[in-house]
């Protein structure tokens, strides 16, 4: 059977030796593989997206049933290392995310109508809608897995 390159990720397997294979499989050095100071890792950025969709959930839920609290800022950038994101096993980052995306879709569908203009303040005078919320966390997925994705794609090629 003859590999070639796929145009989708770019991947040429036929050029991977036999004995690089059971390596590709299973090391995460790539995902750990930090491109720049300064700029997460795939892993970090798949926790930082995990964790986005959890303090967003709780925050919807919090903002639905009482509008007008503050809800504090959180330190993202803290989070990853003080919560070592770039040590993190792989699967269970993706076993939790794909978790917090089911409870985050629930907290969405639980919600009201008039409830998506609830706000609650991100930190004084700082007002956001559940509807930004939602839309954030939206965007933090797609922006985030590219940006994961785009670093993949550099230390594969």
């Amino acid at each position: 059977m003859q590999f070639e390159t796929y145009p989708d990720c770019g991947l040429d397997a036929a050029t991977k030796a036999d004995v690089d294979l059971p390596r590709a499989l299973t090391d995460v050095a790539d995902l750990r593989r930090r491109p720049a100071a300064g700029v997460w890792s795939p892993l970090e950025y798949a926790c930082h997206t995990r964790d986005v969709i959890s303090v967003f959930e709780e925050r919807i839920r919090r903002t639905a049933t009482t509008p007008g609290q503050q809800l504090g800022w959180w330190d993202h950038d803290a989070a990853v290392v003080d919560s070592q994101h770039n040590e993190q096993e792989p699967v269970l980052v993706a076993e939790a995310m794909a978790a917090n995306a089911r409870r985050f879709g629930r907290a969405l569908a639980d919600l009201a109508p008039a409830q998506w203009d609830a706000v609650a303040d991100r930190r004084p005078g700082a007002g956001f809608a559940i509807r930004g919320m939602a839309r954030l966390v939206v965007h933090e997925m797609v922006h985030h897995h590219r940006d994961a994705e785009e670093q993949l794609e550099t230390t594969v090629a």
